[in-house]
């Protein structure tokens, strides 16, 4: 059997990525630097994945192979010499991990290893462009050129939903994961430096930038959109909110604006594709049995609002399209209102809005300059 690490064992390391490599046939090692969740796992040699939907749930087990803490040498052998690599640690830990990674780069190139293709699961448009800078400061010129050649950096669209548990099911099982059934796994196909792996659901792809768009705009930012407009109406779950009439056709709304933008950037080749995705997501978003909440969904506003991410990106995305914005627009003014009790970042923004007023809020969290339309857009609907 070939050997695969995952570079984070939480809910997407365990309940998505991990499974599919462990049932295509690798060997599955988990790095973290949890080191309760790295014994509770080498105990256990397994964890439970439980698919829900309204209709039934399905649940699997999951071999372990060994679980690591991720700045032992053990570990730094495991990267060095696995076969097939993912991160799962989310996109603000990705520079953290770098100096890690370039150790087990350079003892790969100095036991003469080939290629490391590492699938990164994380949404973040050019993930790829960041992690390999990141790398490269601690690199020599050598080392350097060698990942040149033999990093694949492979970006990936996860659209699985994977909310926590609630203490009771904690308390059951601290490694469950429960997740939907969405299991593609589309990868970019132009950044492997090794063959594409067999494994299930990929999908190959390039330009690859379209899968990212998709994913964030379409998905991430009308889950967000669901959240905020959820929030503003005193729901507590995501199902609750698509539900709602009104939400549930700014919802759509907001995704075909999407859809329209991505087909006038990609052609009409991709329009049922985009069509296809928007009934699935609107089917998946009242998954009752997840108990996703608006307040996860919507959590952390400051980083959902920047100018790169899911719904000020999007807007941008749609002007340079030629596509009229409003939709998304009105999730932008929603996510600026969210004020959920214990978030981390919301009462950053209602503090500066309260401060600052909104012109400040747009130029510093945003990114938005004056002479751009979607600033007097985003002013005169806040004005409303």
């Amino acid at each position: 059997m070939k050997n695969a690490v995952v570079y984070g064992s939480g809910k997407i390391g365990r309940g998505f990525i991990g499974k599919i490599f462990a049932e295509s046939g690798y060997r599955v090692y988990f790095l973290d630097r949890i080191q309760a969740l790295v014994d509770g796992l080498n105990a256990a040699g397994s964890y439970r994945v439980r698919i829900v939907s309204n209709d039934a749930a399905v649940e699997s087990v999951v071999p372990v192979h060994r679980a690591l803490i991720s700045t032992t040498d053990e570990a730094l052998e495991a990267l060095a010499s696995c076969d097939l690599m993912a991160t799962a640690v989310g996109v603000n830990e990705l520079k953290n991990i770098a100096p890690i990674l370039a150790k087990a780069i350079a003892l790969r190139m100095a036991q003469s290893g080939g290629p490391l293709d590492v699938i990164l699961c994380e949404n973040q448009l050019g993930a790829d462009t960041l992690m390999r800078g990141w790398i490269n400061e601690w690199l020599n010129d050598g080392q350097r050129a060698w990942a040149d050649q033999n990093l694949g950096l492979v970006e990936a669209s996860i659209s699985r939903m994977v909310p926590p548990l609630t203490p009771e099911q904690l308390a059951e099982d601290p490694l469950l994961v429960r997740v939907d059934p969405s299991s593609e796994l589309p990868v970019d196909s132009a950044a492997f430096r090794g063959q594409i792996p067999a494994l299930n659901g990929i999908i190959p792809y390039t330009p690859f930038e379209f899968y990212m768009m998709r994913k964030l705009f379409l998905n991430n930012g009308s889950h967000a959109l669901c959240a905020y407009l959820g929030y503003e109406r005193g729901m507590e779950y995501i199902w609750q909110a698509i539900e709602d009439p009104e939400i549930r056709a700014a919802a759509r709304a907001s995704m075909q604006a999407n859809a329209d933008a991505l087909v006038a950037k990609y052609g009409e080749g991709v329009r049922q594709n985009v069509q296809d995705y928007i009934e699935d997501l609107l089917a998946r978003f009242p998954n009752r049995a997840l108990n996703d909440t608006v307040a996860r969904v919507g959590a952390d506003p400051v980083r959902k609002l920047r100018r790169n991410d899911r719904i000020v990106g999007a807007a941008l995305f749609a002007i340079e399209q030629g596509v009229d914005p409003a939709p998304i627009v009105r999730g932008i003014i929603a996510a600026l209102r969210f004020d959920a009790h214990g978030d981390p970042t919301a009462p950053v923004i209602q503090k500066a809005l309260k401060e600052q007023g909104i012109e400040y809020v747009m130029a510093q969290f945003m990114g938005l300059k004056p002479e751009e339309p979607l600033w007097g857009m985003v002013k005169a609907e806040w004005a409303r």
